[in-house]
Protein backbone atom coordinates (compact mmCIF):
# COMPACT_ATOMS: atom_id res chain seq x y z
CA UNK A 1 0.00 0.00 0.00
CA UNK A 2 1.36 3.43 -0.91
CA UNK A 3 2.22 5.71 2.01
CA UNK A 4 -0.37 8.30 1.01
CA UNK A 5 -3.13 5.67 0.88
CA UNK A 6 -2.11 4.31 4.25
CA UNK A 7 -2.28 7.76 5.82
CA UNK A 8 -5.73 8.40 4.37
CA UNK A 9 -6.95 5.08 5.76
CA UNK A 10 -5.33 5.81 9.12
CA UNK A 11 -7.01 9.21 9.41
CA UNK A 12 -10.38 7.77 8.38
CA UNK A 13 -10.15 5.06 11.03
CA UNK A 14 -9.21 7.61 13.69
CA UNK A 15 -12.21 9.79 12.89
CA UNK A 16 -14.53 6.79 12.87
CA UNK A 17 -13.15 5.56 16.19
CA UNK A 18 -13.72 8.93 17.81
CA UNK A 19 -17.38 9.05 16.82
CA UNK A 20 -18.51 5.44 17.24
CA UNK A 21 -16.71 3.89 20.21
CA UNK A 22 -18.86 5.24 23.02
CA UNK A 23 -21.39 2.40 22.93
CA UNK A 24 -20.74 -1.28 23.61
CA UNK A 25 -24.19 -2.86 23.79
CA UNK A 26 -24.93 -6.56 23.86
CA UNK A 27 -28.02 -8.72 24.18
CA UNK A 28 -26.70 -11.28 26.66
CA UNK A 29 -28.84 -11.94 29.74
CA UNK A 30 -26.36 -12.24 32.60
CA UNK A 31 -28.78 -12.43 35.53
CA UNK A 32 -32.25 -11.28 36.43
CA UNK A 33 -33.50 -9.95 39.79
CA UNK A 34 -35.08 -13.37 40.35
CA UNK A 35 -31.56 -14.75 40.91
CA UNK A 36 -31.47 -12.65 44.10
CA UNK A 37 -35.09 -13.49 44.93
CA UNK A 38 -36.17 -9.91 44.23
CA UNK A 39 -39.57 -8.89 42.94
CA UNK A 40 -39.54 -7.07 39.61
CA UNK A 41 -41.52 -6.19 36.51
CA UNK A 42 -40.46 -6.22 32.88
CA UNK A 43 -41.40 -2.83 31.45
CA UNK A 44 -41.76 -2.01 27.76
CA UNK A 45 -42.14 1.60 26.60
CA UNK A 46 -41.25 3.69 23.56
CA UNK A 47 -38.74 6.42 22.84
CA UNK A 48 -39.65 9.65 21.04
CA UNK A 49 -39.10 8.10 17.59
CA UNK A 50 -41.10 4.97 18.45
CA UNK A 51 -38.12 2.74 19.24
CA UNK A 52 -39.16 -0.01 21.67
CA UNK A 53 -37.25 0.11 24.97
CA UNK A 54 -37.01 -2.25 27.93
CA UNK A 55 -36.62 -1.65 31.66
CA UNK A 56 -36.79 -3.44 35.00
CA UNK A 57 -38.74 -2.04 37.92
CA UNK A 58 -37.28 -3.78 40.99
CA UNK A 59 -39.07 -3.77 44.34
CA UNK A 60 -37.92 -4.29 47.95
CA UNK A 61 -39.43 -7.09 50.01
CA UNK A 62 -41.03 -4.71 52.50
CA UNK A 63 -42.34 -1.13 52.52
CA UNK A 64 -40.48 1.09 50.08
CA UNK A 65 -38.25 3.87 51.42
CA UNK A 66 -38.09 5.59 48.04
CA UNK A 67 -36.97 5.08 44.45
CA UNK A 68 -33.73 5.47 42.52
CA UNK A 69 -33.71 5.93 38.74
CA UNK A 70 -30.58 4.53 37.07
CA UNK A 71 -29.08 5.47 33.70
CA UNK A 72 -26.28 2.91 33.33
CA UNK A 73 -22.90 3.04 31.61
CA UNK A 74 -21.87 2.20 28.06
CA UNK A 75 -21.26 -1.56 28.08
CA UNK A 76 -23.41 -4.72 28.34
CA UNK A 77 -27.00 -4.04 29.50
CA UNK A 78 -29.27 -3.87 32.56
CA UNK A 79 -28.85 -7.57 33.31
CA UNK A 80 -25.27 -6.84 34.42
CA UNK A 81 -25.66 -3.27 35.67
CA UNK A 82 -28.56 -3.92 38.06
CA UNK A 83 -26.33 -6.21 40.12
CA UNK A 84 -24.56 -3.12 41.51
CA UNK A 85 -27.90 -1.99 42.97
CA UNK A 86 -29.08 -5.21 44.62
CA UNK A 87 -27.72 -3.99 47.96
CA UNK A 88 -29.89 -0.86 47.70
CA UNK A 89 -33.05 -2.87 47.03
CA UNK A 90 -32.19 -5.01 50.05
CA UNK A 91 -32.06 -1.76 52.04
CA UNK A 92 -35.67 -1.03 51.09
CA UNK A 93 -35.43 1.07 47.91
CA UNK A 94 -37.12 0.59 44.57
CA UNK A 95 -34.85 0.71 41.52
CA UNK A 96 -35.90 1.60 37.98
CA UNK A 97 -33.19 0.74 35.46
CA UNK A 98 -33.60 0.78 31.68
CA UNK A 99 -31.67 -0.06 28.52
CA UNK A 100 -30.85 2.40 25.77
CA UNK A 101 -31.57 1.41 22.19
CA UNK A 102 -29.65 -1.67 21.02
CA UNK A 103 -28.89 -2.71 24.60
CA UNK A 104 -30.47 -5.88 25.99
CA UNK A 105 -34.07 -6.20 24.82
CA UNK A 106 -34.31 -2.61 23.60
CA UNK A 107 -34.53 -2.20 19.83
CA UNK A 108 -32.81 0.19 17.43
CA UNK A 109 -29.19 1.22 16.86
CA UNK A 110 -27.03 3.11 19.34
CA UNK A 111 -26.45 6.84 18.94
CA UNK A 112 -25.85 9.77 21.27
CA UNK A 113 -29.02 11.62 20.26
CA UNK A 114 -31.09 8.45 20.44
CA UNK A 115 -29.78 7.50 23.86
CA UNK A 116 -30.58 10.96 25.23
CA UNK A 117 -34.13 10.60 23.91
CA UNK A 118 -34.32 7.12 25.44
CA UNK A 119 -33.31 8.52 28.83
CA UNK A 120 -35.94 11.23 28.57
CA UNK A 121 -38.56 8.62 27.64
CA UNK A 122 -37.53 6.52 30.65
CA UNK A 123 -37.90 9.51 33.00
CA UNK A 124 -41.31 10.32 31.53
CA UNK A 125 -42.48 6.71 31.80
CA UNK A 126 -41.36 6.43 35.41
CA UNK A 127 -43.17 9.61 36.37
CA UNK A 128 -46.35 8.32 34.72
CA UNK A 129 -46.46 5.40 37.20
CA UNK A 130 -44.56 6.75 40.22
CA UNK A 131 -45.94 9.97 41.69
CA UNK A 132 -43.46 10.70 44.47
CA UNK A 133 -40.05 12.35 44.45
CA UNK A 134 -37.06 10.19 43.51
CA UNK A 135 -33.29 10.40 43.06
CA UNK A 136 -31.87 10.14 39.53
CA UNK A 137 -28.46 8.46 39.07
CA UNK A 138 -26.28 8.50 35.96
CA UNK A 139 -23.20 6.28 35.85
CA UNK A 140 -20.32 6.96 33.47
CA UNK A 141 -21.86 7.58 30.01
CA UNK A 142 -25.26 7.45 31.70
CA UNK A 143 -24.42 10.65 33.55
CA UNK A 144 -24.12 12.51 30.26
CA UNK A 145 -27.36 10.99 28.99
CA UNK A 146 -29.13 11.97 32.21
CA UNK A 147 -27.87 15.57 32.24
CA UNK A 148 -29.10 16.07 28.68
CA UNK A 149 -32.46 14.43 29.36
CA UNK A 150 -33.07 16.68 32.36
CA UNK A 151 -32.77 19.81 30.23
CA UNK A 152 -35.95 21.74 29.42
CA UNK A 153 -38.37 19.43 31.23
CA UNK A 154 -40.41 19.61 34.43
CA UNK A 155 -38.13 18.01 37.04
CA UNK A 156 -40.32 18.71 40.04
CA UNK A 157 -40.34 15.00 40.96
CA UNK A 158 -36.54 14.76 40.86
CA UNK A 159 -35.28 15.21 44.42
CA UNK A 160 -31.55 15.10 43.63
CA UNK A 161 -29.12 14.03 40.92
CA UNK A 162 -26.13 11.70 41.38
CA UNK A 163 -23.32 11.52 38.81
CA UNK A 164 -21.04 8.54 39.29
CA UNK A 165 -17.80 8.57 37.25
CA UNK A 166 -19.13 10.83 34.50
CA UNK A 167 -16.82 12.43 31.94
CA UNK A 168 -16.61 16.14 31.09
CA UNK A 169 -17.18 15.86 27.34
CA UNK A 170 -16.92 13.45 24.43
CA UNK A 171 -13.87 15.02 22.80
CA UNK A 172 -12.14 15.42 26.18
CA UNK A 173 -12.52 11.75 27.16
CA UNK A 174 -11.48 10.58 23.69
CA UNK A 175 -8.37 12.77 23.88
CA UNK A 176 -7.68 11.50 27.40
CA UNK A 177 -7.76 7.89 26.17
CA UNK A 178 -5.59 8.70 23.14
CA UNK A 179 -3.10 10.48 25.37
CA UNK A 180 -2.53 7.21 27.24
CA UNK A 181 -1.38 5.24 24.18
CA UNK A 182 1.92 6.06 22.50
CA UNK A 183 0.58 5.27 19.01
CA UNK A 184 -2.30 7.74 19.28
CA UNK A 185 -0.68 10.32 21.57
CA UNK A 186 0.37 12.62 18.69
CA UNK A 187 -3.22 12.69 17.44
CA UNK A 188 -5.05 13.50 20.67
CA UNK A 189 -6.19 16.81 19.17
CA UNK A 190 -8.34 15.04 16.55
CA UNK A 191 -11.43 14.44 18.75
CA UNK A 192 -11.85 18.18 19.25
CA UNK A 193 -12.38 18.47 15.49
CA UNK A 194 -14.36 15.30 14.84
CA UNK A 195 -16.72 15.10 17.83
CA UNK A 196 -19.63 17.41 18.46
CA UNK A 197 -19.89 19.11 21.84
CA UNK A 198 -23.68 19.38 21.60
CA UNK A 199 -24.23 16.87 24.41
CA UNK A 200 -21.23 17.47 26.67
CA UNK A 201 -21.82 17.20 30.41
CA UNK A 202 -19.73 20.32 31.04
CA UNK A 203 -22.32 22.39 29.20
CA UNK A 204 -25.30 20.84 30.97
CA UNK A 205 -24.32 20.43 34.61
CA UNK A 206 -24.77 24.07 35.63
CA UNK A 207 -28.40 24.01 34.54
CA UNK A 208 -29.55 21.08 36.68
CA UNK A 209 -30.87 23.24 39.54
CA UNK A 210 -31.08 20.24 41.87
CA UNK A 211 -28.84 19.05 44.70
CA UNK A 212 -25.91 17.31 43.03
CA UNK A 213 -23.72 14.49 44.29
CA UNK A 214 -20.59 13.56 42.33
CA UNK A 215 -18.92 10.21 43.10
CA UNK A 216 -15.63 8.96 41.66
CA UNK A 217 -13.01 6.33 42.45
CA UNK A 218 -9.41 7.48 42.79
CA UNK A 219 -8.17 4.44 40.81
CA UNK A 220 -10.57 4.89 37.90
CA UNK A 221 -8.44 4.26 34.80
CA UNK A 222 -11.38 4.47 32.39
CA UNK A 223 -12.51 7.98 33.31
CA UNK A 224 -10.13 9.87 35.57
CA UNK A 225 -11.44 11.42 38.79
CA UNK A 226 -10.42 14.81 37.45
CA UNK A 227 -13.55 14.68 35.28
CA UNK A 228 -15.82 14.72 38.33
CA UNK A 229 -13.74 17.52 39.87
CA UNK A 230 -14.19 19.64 36.75
CA UNK A 231 -17.96 18.99 36.66
CA UNK A 232 -18.17 19.77 40.38
CA UNK A 233 -16.43 23.10 39.79
CA UNK A 234 -18.83 23.95 36.93
CA UNK A 235 -22.03 22.99 38.76
CA UNK A 236 -24.31 25.16 40.85
CA UNK A 237 -24.88 24.69 44.59
CA UNK A 238 -25.87 22.71 46.57
CA UNK A 239 -23.33 20.07 45.62
CA UNK A 240 -21.05 17.42 47.06
CA UNK A 241 -18.05 15.54 45.67
CA UNK A 242 -17.05 12.16 47.10
CA UNK A 243 -13.67 10.75 46.05
CA UNK A 244 -13.25 7.12 47.08
CA UNK A 245 -9.67 5.95 47.52
CA UNK A 246 -8.71 2.68 45.80
CA UNK A 247 -12.08 2.43 44.01
CA UNK A 248 -12.08 1.66 40.28
CA UNK A 249 -14.62 2.66 37.63
CA UNK A 250 -18.19 2.83 39.03
CA UNK A 251 -17.11 0.77 42.05
CA UNK A 252 -17.22 3.50 44.68
CA UNK A 253 -20.51 2.25 46.10
CA UNK A 254 -18.84 -1.04 47.03
CA UNK A 255 -17.27 0.87 49.94
CA UNK A 256 -19.25 0.27 53.18
CA UNK A 257 -18.87 3.85 54.43
CA UNK A 258 -19.91 5.27 51.07
CA UNK A 259 -23.01 3.06 51.11
CA UNK A 260 -23.88 4.24 54.61
CA UNK A 261 -23.63 7.90 53.63
CA UNK A 262 -25.40 7.30 50.33
CA UNK A 263 -28.38 5.90 52.24
CA UNK A 264 -28.35 9.04 54.40
CA UNK A 265 -28.24 11.14 51.24
CA UNK A 266 -31.29 9.30 49.83
CA UNK A 267 -33.18 9.57 53.11
CA UNK A 268 -32.64 13.31 53.49
CA UNK A 269 -35.79 15.42 53.03
CA UNK A 270 -36.03 17.66 49.97
CA UNK A 271 -35.50 20.80 52.05
CA UNK A 272 -32.46 19.34 53.83
CA UNK A 273 -29.88 20.95 51.57
CA UNK A 274 -28.52 24.39 52.33
CA UNK A 275 -28.62 26.31 49.05
CA UNK A 276 -24.99 27.37 49.58
CA UNK A 277 -23.47 24.00 50.46
CA UNK A 278 -20.41 22.92 48.48
CA UNK A 279 -17.90 20.44 49.83
CA UNK A 280 -15.67 17.50 48.97
CA UNK A 281 -15.12 14.37 51.02
CA UNK A 282 -12.44 11.70 50.59
CA UNK A 283 -13.25 8.14 51.67
CA UNK A 284 -10.55 5.71 52.72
Amino acid sequence: MRASSFLLLFWALLFQACSSHFFYPNQTTYRTPAYYELKYKDIDFSSKDGTSLHAWYIYPQNTSKGLVFVAHGNAQNISSHFISWVWLVEQGYEVFIFDYREYGKSQGSSSIQGSVEDTLAALDYLESVYKQKYVAVGQSLGGTMLLNALQDRDNSQVKAVVLDSTFVGFSEIASEKMNGVWLTWPFQWIPSLSLSDDFDAKDRVAGVNKPLLFIHGSLDKIISANNSWQLFELSSMPKELWIVKDAKHIQSLDNANVRKNFLSFLHSPSNYYDANISYMKIYE
